[in-house]
């Protein structure tokens, strides 16, 4: 495989050369015979076999994008995850939010739209592997990065750390969720082929007992396939775990030399892995909509896969902020994310196609040395009927007094 660097050329002279150079390689990748409906021999699971992924076997490389299932309606998730497949990538990533399937201390929601394993499992029947990203923080541009907020009845909480109040409920939490979780494994017969341990805790690392601590409440609870952290620049050379497989999320070309070799220097040559390849960005509100370019798009992920890279597309398709479910920035300014999370990603909000789809189905489906399977069309729409205004029914009138704040917990 060529060394990891910079270059910069037209995406057609990339993929060109990718086809050259990686073809040997990425011809034993035939999705037909790694699709996770179809694979039998369930012994080894995704692995780290020096510089190189391998699953079972046969070498593999991770081309994944990225939908949330609570943020797509249930009728869509089919759509969304042929149109993923049919793009000619192989794995589906998802975040787990703690704050909707726990919305109460104590009363957890697997049910309809939040129905995780009906998820996961229709990613299997689609013939895609499955990474899992459960947290418990998350990010993901939701509210409170997807910890749900009662945790802050506690007036002593202290968030993302090994505070008794904030195991206790991660603890819970994990004894639901991984109940669910665990028989979905690569080695039970599902397509989990990898989990994330958290999420970017190098960018805010209070507790360096806490990265352990979620470690082991993951394999305690039987957690069995490889795990993995997410780290951007700021906070990757802290976000190291031992027996963890580190990852990287950036955009620009001109991040993937400097990101790699932090890499390089941390872990060692082990496979290389761009977690979060950022499509778009999300919006907030009173801004403008975010848009980058498509040809940008496939020259940075070209390059990516050339330097040897495996890739995961945040976003594939971003879908909706559903309710109050989104969060906001404050840095310098206190920044809301507006209700849609189109992101600029490979499938509009809506679920259409883009510019960037046609391109990286091109990119992705000449690497896999076999076609893709047929996307299915869909007209453009070129206009909306009139429709009623609804209230939403559970949002209380505008002119009733909010109910009073109930008093904070004792601490645990």
């Amino acid at each position: 495989m060529p060394k990891w660097g910079v270059r910069r050329r037209p995406g057609l002279l990339l993929g060109a050369l990718l086809l050259i150079v990686c073809l040997p390689v990425l011809r034993r990748l035939d999705w037909s015979g790694l699709g996770a409906s179809l694979w039998r021999r369930r012994h080894l699971g995704l692995r780290a076999d020096g510089q190189n992924f391998k699953l079972e076997n046969s070498a593999f490389w991770i081309f994944g994008g990225s939908v949330h299932y609570f943020r797509v309606p249930r009728a869509y998730w089919r759509d969304r995850l042929l149109k993923l497949r049919a793009c000619g990538l192989n794995t589906l990533t998802t975040y787990v939010p703690w704050n909707l399937h726990e919305p109460e201390r104590g009363a957890f929601d697997f049910s309809e739209n939040l129905d995780l394993e009906a998820f996961i499992l229709l990613a299997a029947e689609v013939g895609l592997w499955v990474i899992l990203r459960p947290g418990p923080y998350i990010c993901g541009e939701m509210d409170l990065g997807g910890l749900p907020s009662w945790l802050l009845r506690d007036p002593d909480m202290r968030l993302r750390t090994t505070y008794k109040g904030f195991t206790e409920a991660v603890d819970l939490y994990f004894d639901h969720l991984m109940l669910r979780v665990v028989p979905l494994q690569y080695k039970h017969g599902g397509p989990i082929i990898a989990v994330q341990v958290e999420n970017e805790y190098g960018s805010y690392n209070k507790d360096p007992a806490y990265m352990p601590y979620i470690k082991k409440a993951l394999q305690d609870r039987g957690i069995s396939e490889l795990l993995l952290t997410s780290d951007n620049q700021g906070g990757l050379k802290s976000g190291i775990l031992d027996g963890v497989l580190a990852t990287i999320n950036l955009q620009s070309q001109s991040e993937l030399q400097l990101l790699t070799t932090i890499l390089l220097g941390t872990q060692g040559r082990r496979p290389k892995m761009v977690m979060e390849y950022w499509t778009g960005w999300f919006d907030s509100w009173g801004g403008p909509h975010y848009i980058l370019d498509s040809s940008e798009v496939l020259n940075t992920v070209s390059a990516i896969v050339e330097a040897g890279s495996s890739i995961n597309l945040y976003m594939f398709h971003g879908g909706t902020n559903f309710g109050f479910i989104g969060g906001a920035m404050h840095f310098q300014d206190y920044k809301p994310d507006v209700t849609s999370y189109d992101y600029d990603a490979v499938l509009t909000e809506a679920g259409d196609y883009t510019a960037k789809y046609t391109k990286l189905r091109e990119l992705f489906g000449s690497m896999a040395g076999t076609c893709a399977p047929a996307a299915a069309l869909r007209p453009q729409e070129t206009g909306f009927l009139p429709f009623p205004l609804a209230i939403l029914p559970h949002l209380p009138p505008a002119h009733r007094p909010p109910p009073p704040l109930r008093p904070p917990l004792p601490p645990s």
